[in-house]
This record gives structure tokens, sequence and C-alpha cells, in this order.
């Protein structure tokens, strides 16, 4: 562990120059400290015992775009197989190998099926780690190598998409054009044990719309009354539907949130960043239960133009993109980074896809029996050693890291 002011400051903080003098008062910034807490206990002492007696997670969120469904309509309509994404199979060992060496704990979305679950899971061999895995569908998996997981729950979204009810054959059906109508997706409770504290982990996947093939659209609309012909969701139902699952989400967090614990709410929101107005909506949800974006409103400067966290590649009317250079101005000393503490050099929206990726974090709170630090949340591109099926990179979408570290409150 970190026992001087310059270890302290380069571990919270890796984009800081190296060289450079250490100013106490910015590393005090970047620790969290409860409403109330007196100046003579917000010190250099105070954050060392911090990071000299506490509990270390290397903690990854991720979007893995390991995607492969069969959706069964109801009658008549025929089912629909959605087909693989490239490099499936192989690209899920790797997620698996890239976590064992590099994270101790790893939330992971779009992990669809269980043969996906086990393909990461092998990495371990024959003894796995601690992990969660949700219904098929639900595309929602937690693995925790380093501590024990404590309680688990998953919920499932009652809102899913845009549904329609139509007269097919004399008898209602309640049918859409949205894929994920037909998934299982949700909020995935998963409990970090620590000798110094709990940390829960509320992980989600909400909807993003559309995603049936055209030819499955067409299909099925060949089978609905001409004058009730139907169509995924626009860009407003869709984010009036992400409103309906962030409250449902909200709502099944303060069921199982215990105050004397931190917690986090982490995920594919699939909610642009960019888009002020959905943003501000999102954030303040999120504020009503004292969480706080912990890339756009954490100690550490970050551009708010940049932060982008997904690339094209099923958007039709733009460019396919096969790499992340339109997102991420990449470090110069490599290892996958994006480099946040500078003005993007990338397009700005929405000439490139937007923020979809977060971490949120609960604020300190005097009932907390830990306090919860983070180091700066970095993007990672995860570049493939041996790109195959023109995938060079291990999802379409970035990574979110940073490291949590866990203490007893300070008596």
């Amino acid at each position: 562990m970190p026992t001087s002011l310059r270890q302290i400051a380069s571990t919270m903080d890796p984009l800081a120059e190296k060289q450079s003098s250490i100013q106490l008062s910015s590393v005090l910034k970047q620790h969290r400290w409860p409403p109330g807490v007196p100046a003579s206990n917000r010190g250099l002492r105070e954050v060392i015992r911090r990071h000299s007696q506490c509990a270390s997670i290397r903690f990854l969120s991720y979007n893995t775009y390991l995607l492969e469904a069969h959706i069964t309509l109801p009658d008549p309509f025929p089912d629909v197989r959605l087909t693989a994404k490239p490099a499936l199979h192989a690209r899920a060992r790797e997620i698996g190998q890239r976590v064992v060496s590099e994270y101790d704990f790893a939330s992971l979305y779009e992990v669809m099926q269980g043969k996906q679950r086990n393909e990461i899971l092998a990495a371990w061999g024959p003894s796995p780690p601690d992990n969660f895995f949700g219904e098929p569908l639900s595309g929602l998996f937690t693995v925790s190598q380093k501590f024990k997981i404590g309680r688990r729950e998953i919920y499932t979204f009652r809102k899913k998409g845009k549904e329609v009810t139509i007269d097919a054959l004399l008898k209602d059906v309640v049918i859409s054009l949205d894929s994920d109508f037909y998934a299982d997706k949700g909020v995935m409770f998963t409990e970090i044990v620590t000798p110094f504290g709990i940390v829960e982990v509320y992980s989600t996947h909400l909807m993003f719309g559309g995603g049936l093939p055209k030819a499955a659209q067409d299909a099925i609309n060949t089978l609905v009354p001409f004058g009730d012909h139907i169509s995924p969701s626009s860009p407003s139902e869709r984010f009036s539907i992400q409103m309906i699952q962030l409250d449902e989400l909200i709502e099944f967090y303060k069921q199982h949130h215990r105050q004397e614990n931190v917690a986090i709410i982490c995920g594919d929101f699939n909610i642009d960043g960019a888009n002020v107005d959905h943003f501000l909506q999102l954030k303040n949800r999120l504020a009503a239960i004292r969480m706080k974006d912990a890339w756009a409103d954490g100690p550490f400067i970050n551009n708010l133009a940049g932060g982008q966290t997904a690339r094209n590649d099923d958007d039709d009317t733009k460019p396919q993109e096969v790499n992340f250079d339109n997102v991420c101005t990449e470090l110069t000393n490599g290892k996958d980074y994006c480099n946040d503490a500078q003005s993007p050099k990338h397009p700005l929206p929405p000439e490139c896809v937007g923020r979809f990726d977060y971490i949120f974090v609960e604020d300190p709170h005097p009932l907390h029996r830990c306090d919860l630090d983070l180091s700066r949340v970095r993007r990672r591109q995860f570049r493939r050693s041996q790109p195959s099926e023109s995938q060079s990179f291990l999802s379409d979408h970035l990574g979110l890291e940073t490291q949590l570290f866990v203490s007893k409150r300070f008596e």
C-alpha cells in the first residue's frame, strides 16, 4: 500500500505528471469526506491511514459485446435469431484472461448466455472466483475474485420496451420491434464484503430499442393489419422508457440499500451524456439518492466534451467504426487508456457515439461504517493481441476502471 504523499497522489491519479510537485491540498480533495468532519481530521495522517489500512479493489465496469440470442415471439409470429457478434467465443475467453490478471471485481454487461459466462470463467481453471450471473438474456454478470460476495439479488425491469397490442388471427397479442423487449434486462445487486466494510454494487443495462433484423420486422408486419403496422421505439419513446427503468432501479435500490454501507451504481445506461437535457435528468434522479457521477463530478478534471464510451457499429446512417479513434485520444505511453486530462481531439457529438457508460458513487454519510475513496475513473480500449474476424478490441465499448479503497471510518 502507498505510504507517502507522492505514492498516494500517483495511485489516485495515474495521469498526474510524475515529476511535478505534489500539493497536499489537491490530494485531500481527491478523497471523500463525510459532512461535519473537522479540518483537523482531514490531513495527511488520515489519508495515509486510509491507504495503509484498507481493502484495495481494482474495479472494472464493461459492456462485453457478447451478444447472441434466440427470441421466441408469440404465435403466430416467427421466432428471431440474433446472429452472434464477431469473434464471440474468443473474445469471451480473452475477457476472462484480462479480468483474472488485472482486476479484483468486474461488473460485466451483455454476457447474454451461460456459455459465454463459462468461457469467461475458464480463465480461472477448475477454481472459479465468487460470481453472480443473471438469467439468460439479462446480460448481467459480476465476478469478485478478491473478496466474497455477500447479499445478491437480480431484478428484471417491468417496462422493457415499446409494446403494442394487436389483433392477430382473432386474438390479442403483445408484440414489439425492440429486441430488448424480449430480453430480461434489469438490475443486479452484489455486495463486496471486505474486512473494512461492505460496498454495495448495483449494475444495470438500460434498453436502447430496435435491434431486430429488418427481415424479422417485415415478417412481423406482414401479419399485422395494414393500418396497425408497428415500428421500433423512437428516440423520444426510448428515453421515456429509460426513465421508467431508472425509476425501477431506484426503487430496487431503496429496498436493498443499508445505510451503513457505501453504494455504487454502474452500467451501460444507453443515455448519452452529451445530450445536456437527458444527462441532467439522469443526474438529478440519481442525485436524489445521493449518487454522484464519478467521472464527470469527481475531483479529477475531465473534459466534459469527451468521455464517449462506444463506437458506432449498428447505426446505418453513420460510417461503421472498427476502432475507437473517434472517441478516444490514446495516451502516448499506450496501455490502451484514453487521455481524459486533455481536450479531446476527436469529432464531437453528434459526429461520434456518446457517453453511455457510467459509474455513480454514493456521497459519504455519517452513518457509513467505512470510507470509500476512488482513484481517477479511466476509459480503456482493451486492444486484442491477436485480432480475429475484424475485431481488434475486446468489445465495441470502452471499459471504465477505477481503484476502490475501503477503510474503516475514523473514530
